[in-house]
């Protein structure tokens, strides 16, 4: 029971862990940019060759504001803020899971436990040789 609660604390964490890892930076579209009213962690090719990184940004009507996390000193958080107008860019990108490299991560981790786990049991179990009898029938 102990085995089977740690092997589940294991698998929980590393699927945590690969969800989280396995991200991949994608182009969306311009029909979808506007799709979603925000999203995280973006970069912005403009028109004029300018790159931008945002946290996230939020889109209404035709205008893009993106948010980048300044470094201070504080309680509070803050936030540098750019408006760009939709028809200025050229390429926009937002991190996603790459649910293709997350599946292969995962699988490959469980199998690996599962394998370990198995080979754990069968050398717990007694085969015959190892006992007191060396071979079997073992009669005392």
């Amino acid at each position: 029971m102990l085995l089977v609660s740690r092997c589940l604390r294991v698998i929980v964490s590393l699927t945590w862990l690969a969800v989280g890892g396995c991200t991949t930076l994608r182009e969306v579209p311009r029909g979808a940019y506007a799709a979603r009213d925000e999203r995280k962690h973006v970069e912005v090719d403009t028109n004029e060759g300018l790159h931008y990184e945002f946290d996230y940004a939020r889109f209404s009507g035709d205008t893009l504001t993106g948010y980048r996390q300044r470094d201070t000193e504080g309680e509070f958080e803050e936030y540098a803020t750019f408006a760009i107008p939709l028809e200025a860019i050229a390429k926009l990108s937002a991190r996603r899971v790459d649910w293709y490299r997350t599946g292969l991560v995962g699988g490959a981790t469980l199998s690996a436990i599962v394998l370990t786990a198995l080979s754990r049991h069968k050398g717990a179990g007694g085969s015959p040789g190892t006992g007191p009898c060396p071979t079997e029938p073992c009669i005392p």
